[in-house]
């Protein structure tokens, strides 16, 4: 809860559709970026241990049937082998 009087600071962010290899799974979802900013700028922040993925459906990695759709996927940046912009390829 907020005291009384403190204001809370919103950062507007764009989504970008991507696919995240992992070493076990393929995800494909929206990304969120802070706006006017690159993936790559994203990735290159060290301050983030997770991202999130939103409206992502989960695939195995070498299958195409979907293991299960989620709003919400946190992602560990450790975890990703290959990230890939939808929207660009």
């Amino acid at each position: 809860m907020l005291e009384e009087g403190a204001s809370v600071v919103y950062t507007s962010k764009e989504q970008i559709r991507v696919m995240i290899a992992t070493t076990v799974y393929r995800i494909e979802g929206q990304m969120h970026v802070i706006e006017g900013s690159r993936l790559t700028d994203a990735l290159n922040s060290k301050s983030k241990d997770f991202f999130a993925v939103t409206d992502a459906t989960v695939f195995a990695l070498s299958g195409d049937q979907p293991l299960w759709n989620a709003g919400y996927v946190a992602v560990n940046r450790e975890s990703i082998a290959l990230i890939v912009p939808l929207d660009d390829a």
